[in-house]
């Protein structure tokens, strides 16, 4: 059995990542006043145009590349949930792999003050390798370095994750992510769980 990850929103949440990011931003213009503004703005609207909004609440005389820079360069202050630690420490008598899309730089970062170094052999980070979900090419990846008949993709994002692995033939557990940005989609996976402590009880039934 292989067993593939994706990141944001499955292994942690990424409002983690958007809080850490927004406080990285806040520490680089010099008061959490401007943390205050961005994370009640994300709450209240979504992540868009926040930086846009921000500059232009504060009259701020900066380049709003650099904002984005920060937040999308920095070295994450974030952690996983024990229930992912479980699920990481069963997937180790597996292979395992990672496919995530988004910046590299960004979803590297992340990787690592995760330390899934310690659980993950193959990670894929689409953005580096020209690709992205929902392309078969990071999932044929997996299948080119581990032989097996066995695929497992769990991820969170109905819109584009389950439709090239369900192609190939892979089982798909979505996670249903109860502050994830795609919680309310239908999900079109083999599987559903709203709590990550199910998702060992479906990979043991998968592996029986």
């Amino acid at each position: 059995m292989v067993i593939v990850f994706d990141l944001d929103d499955t292994l942690y949440d990424e409002i983690d990542f958007v809080k850490s990011g927004f406080k990285e931003v806040s520490e680089f213009l010099g008061s959490e006043k401007y943390f205050d503004f961005m994370w009640n703005e994300f709450i209240e609207n979504g992540s868009g145009k926040i930086f846009n909004k921000l500059i232009e609440k504060f009259s701020l005389d900066i380049d709003i590349k650099v904002l984005i820079d920060i937040y999308r360069f920095h070295k994450p202050k974030i952690s996983l949930p024990d229930e992912t630690i479980d699920i990481l420490e069963y997937a180790k008598n597996f292979k395992t792999a990672l496919i995530s899309d988004g910046f590299y730089i960004t979803q590297q970062n992340k990787f690592d003050m995760l330390n899934l170094n310690k659980f993950i052999e193959y990670p894929i980070f689409t953005h580096f390798y020209h690709t992205k979900k929902p392309e078969l090419k990071p999932f044929q990846m997996v299948m080119d370095k581990f032989k097996n008949d066995n695929y497992i993709y769990i991820s969170d994002n109905p819109k584009k994750d389950f439709f090239a692995p369900k192609k190939l033939g892979w089982k798909t557990i979505r996670y249903k992510n109860p502050v994830g940005i795609y919680r309310d989609y239908e999900s079109n996976a083999h599987f559903e769980v709203e709590k990550r402590s199910d998702i060992i009880k479906i990979l043991k039934e998968l592996n029986a």
